[in-house]
Protein backbone atom coordinates (compact mmCIF):
# COMPACT_ATOMS: atom_id res chain seq x y z
CA UNK A 1 0.00 0.00 0.00
CA UNK A 2 1.38 3.37 -1.04
CA UNK A 3 0.81 6.18 1.42
CA UNK A 4 0.19 9.83 0.77
CA UNK A 5 3.42 10.61 2.64
CA UNK A 6 5.25 8.34 0.19
CA UNK A 7 3.89 10.52 -2.62
CA UNK A 8 5.07 13.64 -0.81
CA UNK A 9 8.50 12.02 -0.26
CA UNK A 10 8.69 11.21 -3.98
CA UNK A 11 7.76 14.79 -4.84
CA UNK A 12 10.44 16.05 -2.46
CA UNK A 13 13.00 13.89 -4.25
CA UNK A 14 12.32 16.16 -7.27
CA UNK A 15 13.23 19.36 -5.37
CA UNK A 16 15.73 21.55 -7.23
CA UNK A 17 15.06 19.76 -10.54
CA UNK A 18 15.45 22.54 -13.12
CA UNK A 19 12.32 23.88 -14.81
CA UNK A 20 12.00 22.98 -18.48
CA UNK A 21 8.79 23.18 -20.46
CA UNK A 22 7.29 19.77 -21.38
CA UNK A 23 9.90 17.78 -19.45
CA UNK A 24 9.45 15.12 -16.76
CA UNK A 25 12.81 13.74 -15.67
CA UNK A 26 13.69 13.83 -11.98
CA UNK A 27 16.98 15.64 -11.36
CA UNK A 28 17.22 16.67 -15.02
CA UNK A 29 14.24 18.87 -15.92
CA UNK A 30 10.47 19.16 -15.54
CA UNK A 31 7.54 21.53 -15.69
CA UNK A 32 4.57 21.56 -13.33
CA UNK A 33 2.65 18.83 -15.16
CA UNK A 34 5.87 16.85 -15.59
CA UNK A 35 6.32 16.80 -11.81
CA UNK A 36 2.76 15.58 -11.16
CA UNK A 37 3.10 12.99 -13.92
CA UNK A 38 6.55 11.88 -12.73
CA UNK A 39 5.44 11.40 -9.11
CA UNK A 40 2.34 9.51 -10.23
CA UNK A 41 4.26 7.21 -12.56
CA UNK A 42 7.10 6.56 -10.09
CA UNK A 43 4.64 5.20 -7.52
CA UNK A 44 1.96 3.75 -9.81
CA UNK A 45 -0.61 6.32 -8.67
CA UNK A 46 -1.86 7.04 -12.18
CA UNK A 47 -2.36 5.04 -15.36
CA UNK A 48 -0.57 7.04 -18.04
CA UNK A 49 1.07 6.03 -21.30
CA UNK A 50 2.21 8.96 -23.41
CA UNK A 51 2.03 6.78 -26.53
CA UNK A 52 -1.65 6.01 -25.97
CA UNK A 53 -4.44 7.63 -27.97
CA UNK A 54 -5.78 8.87 -24.62
CA UNK A 55 -2.61 10.87 -23.93
CA UNK A 56 -1.74 12.15 -27.42
CA UNK A 57 -4.12 15.16 -27.36
CA UNK A 58 -2.32 16.52 -24.30
CA UNK A 59 1.33 15.99 -25.22
CA UNK A 60 2.19 19.24 -26.98
CA UNK A 61 1.19 22.35 -25.07
CA UNK A 62 2.31 25.94 -25.01
CA UNK A 63 4.43 27.43 -22.25
CA UNK A 64 1.23 29.19 -21.17
CA UNK A 65 -1.16 26.26 -21.66
CA UNK A 66 -4.78 26.48 -22.72
CA UNK A 67 -6.69 26.38 -19.43
CA UNK A 68 -9.67 24.50 -20.82
CA UNK A 69 -7.52 21.82 -22.42
CA UNK A 70 -5.39 21.53 -19.29
CA UNK A 71 -8.50 21.08 -17.13
CA UNK A 72 -9.71 18.41 -19.58
CA UNK A 73 -6.37 16.60 -19.38
CA UNK A 74 -6.29 16.73 -15.59
CA UNK A 75 -9.81 15.26 -15.45
CA UNK A 76 -8.79 12.55 -17.91
CA UNK A 77 -5.90 11.22 -15.82
CA UNK A 78 -6.78 12.39 -12.29
CA UNK A 79 -10.00 12.42 -10.27
CA UNK A 80 -11.67 15.82 -9.78
CA UNK A 81 -12.47 16.58 -6.13
CA UNK A 82 -13.87 19.56 -4.24
CA UNK A 83 -11.18 22.05 -3.23
CA UNK A 84 -12.33 21.72 0.38
CA UNK A 85 -11.61 17.98 0.27
CA UNK A 86 -8.05 18.40 -1.01
CA UNK A 87 -5.47 16.95 1.34
CA UNK A 88 -1.92 15.61 1.41
CA UNK A 89 -0.64 14.49 -2.04
CA UNK A 90 -3.65 15.92 -3.91
CA UNK A 91 -3.14 18.29 -6.83
CA UNK A 92 -4.21 21.94 -6.90
CA UNK A 93 -5.01 23.73 -10.17
CA UNK A 94 -3.87 27.35 -9.84
CA UNK A 95 -4.48 30.58 -11.74
CA UNK A 96 -1.84 33.26 -12.32
CA UNK A 97 -4.34 35.72 -13.74
CA UNK A 98 -7.92 34.88 -14.72
CA UNK A 99 -7.39 31.36 -16.04
CA UNK A 100 -5.68 28.45 -14.24
CA UNK A 101 -2.52 27.21 -15.95
CA UNK A 102 -0.42 25.67 -13.17
CA UNK A 103 -0.49 22.66 -10.83
CA UNK A 104 1.07 21.93 -7.45
CA UNK A 105 1.09 18.94 -5.10
CA UNK A 106 -0.07 19.45 -1.50
CA UNK A 107 2.47 18.58 1.22
CA UNK A 108 2.41 18.68 5.00
CA UNK A 109 4.30 21.99 4.73
CA UNK A 110 2.42 23.60 1.83
CA UNK A 111 2.94 22.80 -1.86
CA UNK A 112 5.60 21.44 -4.20
CA UNK A 113 5.65 22.56 -7.82
CA UNK A 114 7.95 23.18 -10.74
CA UNK A 115 7.93 26.95 -10.79
CA UNK A 116 9.31 28.75 -13.84
CA UNK A 117 9.55 31.96 -11.76
CA UNK A 118 12.46 30.47 -9.80
CA UNK A 119 13.55 28.00 -12.45
CA UNK A 120 13.18 24.78 -10.49
CA UNK A 121 11.01 22.51 -8.34
CA UNK A 122 10.36 24.16 -4.99
CA UNK A 123 8.40 23.59 -1.79
CA UNK A 124 6.91 26.43 0.21
CA UNK A 125 3.93 27.29 2.38
CA UNK A 126 0.45 27.62 0.94
CA UNK A 127 0.14 31.28 1.89
CA UNK A 128 -3.05 33.30 1.54
CA UNK A 129 -1.77 34.62 -1.81
CA UNK A 130 -1.27 31.09 -3.13
CA UNK A 131 -4.62 29.91 -1.70
CA UNK A 132 -6.38 32.68 -3.67
CA UNK A 133 -4.98 31.15 -6.87
CA UNK A 134 -6.59 27.73 -6.30
CA UNK A 135 -9.47 27.09 -8.72
CA UNK A 136 -9.94 23.32 -8.44
CA UNK A 137 -8.38 20.15 -7.10
CA UNK A 138 -7.63 16.62 -8.26
CA UNK A 139 -6.60 13.33 -6.73
CA UNK A 140 -4.41 10.56 -8.10
CA UNK A 141 -6.68 7.63 -9.04
CA UNK A 142 -4.81 5.31 -6.66
CA UNK A 143 -5.76 7.49 -3.68
CA UNK A 144 -9.31 8.00 -4.94
CA UNK A 145 -9.78 4.20 -4.80
CA UNK A 146 -8.50 4.20 -1.20
CA UNK A 147 -11.09 6.79 -0.05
Amino acid sequence: MITRMAAVAEARSWLDTPFRHQSSMKGVACDCIGLVKGVGLALGLVDYDELSDKAKPYLNYRLLPDSKKMREGLATFLVPIAVGEATLADILFLAWTKEPQHVALITDCGIIHSYSGVGKVVEHSLSADWKRRVTSAYRYPYFAKQS
